[in-house]
């Protein structure tokens, strides 16, 4: 099994989970290093994080040296890559982390399973159906539905990184609980319409949440909670 080391932490992913550009990106030490960017600068002690799309767990472990890693909850949708991040985690002494195999959906979703679109390079396997016809190797799973104001109320998170392949469409419906004070999210505009990008902007807004420059690069983009100074 392949072995990286990025920025001081071990990385192991089966070879059949990877492609060039994955292998060229941790290589690199380039592998999602915006979102680790922002972890570094607006991650603190005090806080509990709700991580949706772990992927192999690099980011996981960024935010788990961080905080108490008790205080982090990792939902992973893809089964094939549970083992991947918990083993990670195990290899990089960061054991606490609760990690689920699941996937968020709207609080109006009906079903207790979503069907998950699996491509043979793990990092670009989503709920979106438009995934499924890129590749013919592309596989269609069940997997276990959770609600996200019920991931919300059950954590509590005060920080939420989403990086979930077109999969955040439909999960800014509704306004954000105020416990949440920054949002760390990878858009994903290939794959859904820009009226998309406007909602989660619009519902950031109007949750008290801004947009923030610092950690923001491409499509990773930084919300922070408006302080209410005196």
């Amino acid at each position: 099994m392949p072995k990286y080391l990025i920025d001081g932490f071990i990385l192991r992913i089966p070879d059949y989970l990877m492609n060039d550009n994955i292998r060229r990106s941790m290589q690199g030490g380039r592998y999602e290093g915006h979102e680790a960017n922002a972890v570094k600068k607006h991650i603190v002690e005090t806080d509990r994080v709700l991580e949706l799309g772990a992927g192999a767990g690099y980011v996981a472990m960024q935010i788990a040296c961080r905080i108490d890693a008790g205080n982090l909850m990792a939902i992973e949708a893809n089964p094939k890559m549970i083992s991947v991040i918990e083993k990670n985690l195990t290899a990089n002494a960061l054991e606490d982390v609760t990690v689920i195999n699941a996937a968020v959906v709207p609080d109006d979703f009906p079903e207790d399973h979503i069907t998950f679109h699996m491509t043979a390079a793990f990092w670009a396997s989503s709920l979106n159906p438009t995934i499924a016809k890129r590749w013919k190797s592309t596989k269609s799973v069940e997997v276990p539905a959770i609600k996200i104001g019920t991931l919300f109320q059950e954590h509590k998170p005060t920080v939420v990184i989403m990086d979930i392949e077109g999969g955040e469409e439909g999960l800014f419906d509704t306004l954000w609980p105020e416990h949440i004070r920054l949002l760390v999210i990878e858009l994903h505009p290939n794959l859904y319409p820009e009226r998309v990008i406007k909602q989660i902007f619009d519902q950031m807004s109007a949750s008290g949440l801004v947009y923030c420059p610092t950690g923001s690069r491409g499509q990773v983009v930084v919300f922070k909670r408006i302080e209410n100074k005196a």
